[in-house]
């Protein structure tokens, strides 16, 4: 019965833990590194070029997020606004600096890292990154300490996994959380990247097939078709609303892609 324990323990541990190359800060660097993460993204990707630029303002964020966060702080419950925010922003600025570390690669999906070398595992679980003073894997951020954790299903508009299935990547502010998720839903519900009609048939970004029970399963929906249909506006929901209680949803073909705007000719990290 041990052996599974054993095998997973092993594998953890052959995950790269990423060291930054920044001293921490002695005082929070948030403020600089959202200003650099709202100028290189754009709604049709991420300009890595001027990210690599500026990429000391990603170094320092990331090397004040390792040593701060709900725990090493002491935040309260009822700070939660503050711990999602955090959480989300931390996994977004991981995911970029995996991206430039490793060159930008065409996707994410095929950065091998040790044993993780099957589709998507390096650059999501084989790669692990100091946060709160724990180790923690891309995907053990974003699915494990925020979706899960926090039963909310509108944060996956929020986790950007680097690629052009994402939302486009942003800041995340902790005040009025909420109803910036909820604007950022409807923005990605009613683009192309998230719902797109071809020959007179609708498919949808492949998040809402795959985590389906999310949408149903920490909500009030009836299936996730009702859930979207709250968030989109004209033809959109118009369709979503003719597909309640028969929700037989078609995801269309994913686009794993380095959500990049343009080639970018950063260095490979050593």
């Amino acid at each position: 019965m041990r052996l599974p324990f054993l095998a997973f323990t092993v594998l953890f541990s052959c995950a790269d833990r990423v060291q930054i190359d920044a001293d921490v800060p002695t005082k929070d660097p948030s403020s600089a590194w959202a200003k650099t993460l709202n100028a290189v993204s754009t709604p049709d990707g991420i300009d890595f070029n001027k990210l690599q630029e500026q990429r000391a303002d990603l170094d320092r964020y990331l090397a004040w997020a390792g040593e701060h966060g709900q725990h090493t702080d002491g935040w309260r419950e009822s700070k939660e606004d503050k711990r999602i925010a955090f959480l989300l922003n931390v996994h977004n600025a991981a995911v970029l600096h995996n991206l430039l570390r490793h060159g930008v690669p065409s996707s994410p999906d095929d950065v091998k890292v040790g044993v993780y070398k099957w589709d998507k595992a390096g650059f999501y679980w084989g790669s692990k990154y100091r946060v709160d003073s724990e180790w923690s894997a891309i995907n053990h951020i974003g699915f494990h300490d925020a979706v899960s954790r926090y039963q909310e299903p509108l944060l996956w508009v929020a986790l950007h996994d680097g690629t052009k299935d994402s939302a486009p990547i942003k800041w995340w502010n902790r005040r009025k959380l909420q109803s910036r998720l909820e604007r950022a839903m409807g923005k990605f519900v009613n683009s192309d990247r998230g719902m797109v009609e071809t020959d007179g048939e609708w498919s949808v970004n492949p998040l809402f097939v795959n985590r389906a029970d999310d949408f149903v399963f920490w909500t009030h929906s009836e299936d996730v078709c009702d859930w979207m249909a709250g968030h989109a506006k004209g033809e959109r929901k118009q369709w979503l609303e003719s597909q309640i209680g028969n929700c037989t949803l078609k995801a269309r073909t994913p686009d794993r892609r380095t959500d990049a705007i343009k080639p970018a000719q950063p260095t490979v990290d050593d």
